[in-house]
């Protein structure tokens, strides 16, 4: 009986035994066989199945194709951890997203250049770069600026940075990477038509989302670039862009390049001689206001005007510290205003160029004005048509005393030029 016993109890001890292994190879098929492997990368878009790649930009979605991945518990690129779907993948397929902010190089010095798969039971490494995007420009400091002025471009992805080519294919001149996001620039000499102007690097060309001095070539929405004549009341012959309110109270009419140096050609000037009191926003003289002509502004009156913005060029010769422009869009008696007082928002409390910037004020910043005055809690016009109402597409721009003090005669002094209406969106 004894030895029947042992028997029995040899037999349940091999019988557990096998149970276990049993269970354990279970538990290995269930995580796909093994170690993992990354096989290669492809594209989620069906139409790009076939396209295998071993580089890509951040943001991208890919999918991630090899064996033993399930089990997952990270997915890092360049050594950054990305989040991930796990109802997304299984045992063969990661589907994921290149996190936007996974590190590249440049800017970073080094980076691994590998995916890493990390499971439960194993890791895989595959060599993958991921690659900068190309550069992009936002905007210039001036855009419509003259041979021989020094702009400031900003933007995204300045690396590797070799050229700035202008309309014409003009190269830039003295070209200085401050960083990656800006570069100064001087402006070549014989441009002659209005275009994009280029920042060409080792990661890609960027074209400006805007016409570097379009002054040369206006179009729809130019309102005006006071080119065509040499004196105010003379009506020009040559230029439909002239853009002059003649016969109106208007500030000066400036043709001497050394009034505000860098000027492209002709320009107008704000600069009230007289103390403006409290609350004076008189417009109708001593150099107050200037009043361009009516135009078109838009082709299609239907479009949103969230999408577009007057721009200009301004010089502010000394310090500013009180007083707003306000624009207006009928004469003389306004139903939408916008402001310009880039003072208040200055840390200093007083603005001031270094000769000639662009000004851009979007469209949707034009609000209802209240008895003639700016009213920042005015509601925004609906469409093109209520904003310009009767004023036939004419810009009134005046020198307003907005504040409580007297502002003191001779204290502000304003070039204005190239006045339009642009597309930013």
């Amino acid at each position: 009986m004894k030895r029947i016993v042992s028997i029995n109890k040899i037999i349940l001890l091999a019988a557990i035994a096998l149970v276990a292994v049993t269970q354990q190879a279970c538990k290995k098929d269930s995580s796909g066989g093994g170690t993992p492997v990354i096989k290669d990368v492809r594209m989620v878009d069906s139409t790009k199945r076939d396209s295998f790649f071993t580089q890509a930009l951040p943001g991208t979605l890919i999918v991630i194709q090899g064996s033993g991945f399930s089990g997952l518990q990270h997915v890092y690129f360049n050594d950054f951890d990305a989040s991930f779907n796990a109802a997304l993948n299984s045992d063969n397929n990661i589907i994921i997203s290149i996190p936007s902010d996974a590190p590249t190089a440049p800017p970073l010095d080094k980076v691994s250049n590998q995916i890493k798969v990390v499971t439960d039971h194993g890791q895989a490494i595959f060599d993958f770069v991921l690659i900068l995007p190309p550069p992009a420009i936002t905007s210039a400091s001036n855009e419509n600026a003259a041979s021989g002025s020094t702009i400031t471009l900003t933007g995204t992805n300045f690396y590797g940075i070799t050229q700035v080519t202008f309309p014409g294919g003009k190269a830039g001149m003295n070209v200085k990477v401050n960083s990656p996001t800006e570069i100064q620039v001087t402006v070549p000499d014989g441009i002659t038509a209005g275009d994009s102007l280029h920042v060409i690097g080792d990661f890609g060309t960027a074209a400006s989302p805007f016409i570097f001095d379009n002054w040369l070539s206006p179009s729809t929405g130019f309102l005006a670039n006071f080119e065509g004549t040499t004196s105010q009341w003379s009506p020009p012959t040559d230029n439909p862009y002239y853009g002059w309110s003649q016969q109106q109270w208007v500030g000066g009419f400036v043709t001497d390049p050394s009034v505000f140096p860098g000027a492209t050609g002709n320009s107008v000037e704000i600069n009230p001689g007289g103390n403006k009191v409290a609350t004076d926003n008189s417009w109708w003289q001593d150099n107050n206001a200037i009043i361009t002509n009516t135009a078109t502004w838009v082709n299609d009156m239907s479009a949103p005007i969230g999408s577009y913005a007057l721009k200009f060029e301004a010089y502010v010769k000394k310090d500013w510290t009180a007083g707003s422009i306000w624009i207006g869009t009928s004469f003389p008696n306004w139903n939408y205003l916008a402001e310009w007082a880039p003072w208040k928002k200055a840390a200093s409390g007083k603005y001031k160029t270094n000769g000639w910037v662009t000004v851009t004020i979007p469209l949707s910043s034009f609000l209802a004005a209240t008895n003639n005055a700016y009213t920042p809690t005015g509601s925004g016009p609906g469409n093109f048509s209520s904003l310009i109402g009767g004023g036939g597409g004419l810009l009134m721009i005046m020198y307003a005393n907005d504040g409580t003090a007297t502002i003191s005669g001779g204290s502000f002094d304003l070039g204005l030029d190239n006045l339009r209406i642009v597309k930013i969106q």
